[in-house]
């Protein structure tokens, strides 16, 4: 159960996944199902007591007063612990170890074959290769501007010529952005004008060579389907992404918002952002490219031992 059990659909390691239900729900699935286990991830009053009613055979929480009382293995978890080592204190009351689960995304062909008609939409052929680039977070304060984005389309556009770009949104708030964005392009990128659903997103993403935005939905995504990524963030972005290792989260300058936004700006502003530095990570991750070794072999193919 999940708020957002589309992530694990087609994964072959989960029988079953559904929203988060009501307690009442809870308590009936339980006694429908007969589940010899049961772990709730954060502590919950209506949950626990719920799993304690129905009967749950075992049921592993977090430790706090309430289900001290009602779970039989709640467990203490240390302060400033992440979430993965939460989830790793709360399986070790069972004393059994698997193989460990990966955080991916399963895209099925039906799925993809949808995405292959979406970019042929907005623009772009099957075999084109392409980087997504959205906008991101809806807080002004949260990302970089719409003038920046467009700045990093035609900068991008003119380094990397074999590579397009597609400019889509996550939610439909963003959409008077996204179209700003794009008539303030030289070179105009490809465009989705819709919001997808989870699964097209999920293909869509998994289709390009990776993304650049805002610590959104998007960059989630791509992170379980181990995309390269460029992600926007004021705050410690890897604490909730965990992106693969060639991919790079850029923060701005440890200064105080100098914007209109001081009551919600809780964090550094992205406006400190340069284009300059964005521009040089994009050329180090989506750009590099790896130089043979020298030294090992002589004008006469001679091996040598020597690298030079």
């Amino acid at each position: 159960m999940s708020p957002s059990p589309w992530f694990f659909k087609n994964n072959s390691s989960v029988y079953n996944s559904m929203p988060l239900p009501s307690s009442h729900k809870l308590y009936s699935l339980i006694k429908e199902e007969q589940f010899d286990l049961l772990i709730i991830t954060k502590p919950s009053l209506k949950y626990s007591l719920a799993a304690f009613l129905a009967g749950v055979k075992k049921f592993i929480t977090p430790h706090n007063f309430y289900t001290s009382i009602l779970a039989d293995t709640p467990v203490k978890t240390e302060p400033g612990i992440k979430t993965e080592g939460l989830f790793i204190n709360l399986l070790k009351p069972l004393f059994v170890y698997l193989f460990p689960a990966e955080r991916k995304i399963f895209i099925d062909k039906r799925e993809d074959e949808q995405a292959v008609k979406i970019l042929k939409e907005a623009g772009l052929a099957e075999k084109d290769k392409f980087i997504c680039l959205f906008p991101g977070a809806k807080t002004p304060h949260l990302n970089c501007d719409k003038d920046f984005y467009a700045k990093l389309n035609d900068k991008i556009a003119l380094r990397r010529k074999n590579l397009k770009i597609l400019l889509l949104m996550a939610d439909k708030k963003d959409s008077h952005t996204v179209n700003e964005i794009f008539w303030r392009c030289i070179k105009k990128p490809a465009i989705i004008r819709e919001v997808l659903g989870y699964d097209s997103l999920s293909a869509v993403i998994a289709r390009s060579q990776g993304i650049i935005g805002g610590c959104a939905l998007p960059a989630h995504i791509a992170a379980a389907l181990g995309k390269k990524s460029i992600i926007f963030a004021p705050f410690k972005a890897e604490d909730f992404l965990d992106i693969p290792p060639a991919s790079a989260i850029i923060k701005p300058k440890p200064q105080p918002c100098e914007g209109n936004c001081l009551k919600t700006c809780r964090a550094y502003c992205l406006k400190n952002i340069t284009l300059t530095q964005t521009v040089e990570v994009f050329d180090k991750i989506f750009t590099q490219k790896s130089t043979p070794k020298k030294g090992i072999f002589n004008e006469e193919r001679t091996f040598s031992l020597f690298n030079n």
